[in-house]
């Protein structure tokens, strides 16, 4: 039997460039004639077309082996063996192990990764760290600082590095105070540190005082303040004493101005914390004070006092902490 093929003239809209009908899967289709495509607008979209040329060529002229596998692939998945064989050319099927268990991923699956990670953060030197809701960047500190725990309530934070072993230095926050007078108390949280020192210069208040220290076992819930939680020895140009006090006393004389001194404690990861203080206000007026406290529990938290209570309005005070190990 003969078919003679239809006159132009007498040709449906399908041969006449306006629509398209054909089967797909045993099922008549009837679509717009598609339209041929213009010149790419950009040149990564020129990229993509010859990507695609070269991805279509490599589907269809893909050795046996390669397309018998993509087939055993996609049985029974909704995909097509073309779609496995362009995931292998994009580098993004698979990844291998070694014998010791290393898994080895593509360059491109890493950089898919690595596009994902900069929805988080995209400075040079950001870290990851998992907070409370989901996963933060941390901003890169100063140069040689690294990033220390602050427990599970809190984000780390970059910090100067020690000298030993799990071991670091850094100014706490809120360092350097520099008095405004407007308060007379200055409270720091000393968790994990196992030292700590403060140094003070020029230090004034708006009426004769002296600088107090007291500490919180509680979390900063209440300060040891009874006569007998600080033991204290002093010695000055004149004399030596030793004697029980509500707080360690860190000045020589009561005063406006002038202020200086320095004070290290150590063992505040312990009940029993010790110190040595140098304080001076004038010539003759320098003391040498050392001390322990005995509490039950380690410190948590420092506080510095005015006493009388006034307001400190100058110098300059600065804490520097030594973390646990």
């Amino acid at each position: 039997m003969k078919l003679r093929g239809i006159p132009r003239k007498t040709r449906g809209p399908s041969f006449q460039g306006r629509v398209m009908i054909d089967t797909f899967r045993g099922v008549l289709r009837v679509r717009k004639w598609p339209a041929k495509y213009g010149k790419p607008r950009s040149a990564l979209q020129a990229w993509w077309v010859d990507w695609f040329k070269q991805a279509n060529l490599l589907a269809k002229y893909a050795d046996p082996m390669s397309q018998a596998r993509a087939i055993e692939m996609t049985k029974g998945s909704g995909m097509y063996p073309r779609d496995v064989l362009l995931k292998a050319m994009r580098g993004r099927l698979y990844f291998w192990s070694t014998p010791d268990g290393w898994k080895w991923y593509s360059v491109a699956a890493i950089q898919d990764v690595s596009d994902s990670l900069d929805a988080l953060a995209q400075v040079v030197g950001s870290v990851l760290v998992r907070a409370t809701d989901r996963w933060r960047s941390v901003v890169p500190g100063a140069i040689g600082q690294v990033l220390t725990y602050q427990g599970a309530a809190a984000a780390p934070i970059w910090a100067g590095a020690g000298g030993g072993a799990g071991v670091e230095q850094a100014e706490l926050a809120g360092s350097p105070i520099v008095p405004d007078g407007t308060k007379s108390e200055y409270i720091f949280d000393v968790t994990d540190l196992a030292e700590i020192t403060v140094t003070w210069l020029a230090l004034g208040f708006a009426s004769s005082a002296g600088l107090l220290m007291r500490f919180s076992v509680d979390g900063g819930v209440t300060y040891k303040s009874t006569v007998g939680d600080y033991q204290h020895q002093s010695m000055t140009p004149t004399a030596a004493s030793a004697a029980t006090s509500s707080a360690f006393v860190a000045f020589a004389s009561p005063g406006t101005t002038g202020h200086a001194g320095t004070f290290n404690m150590t063992g505040i990861q312990t009940s029993r914390a010790s110190y040595v203080a140098n304080t001076n206000r004038a010539g003759s007026s320098g003391a040498l004070r050392t001390g322990f406290t005995n509490f039950a529990g380690p410190i948590t938290h420092l506080k510095l006092i005015a006493t009388p209570v006034v307001n400190f309005n100058a110098g300059t005070i600065k804490l520097i902490g030594t973390t646990k190990a």
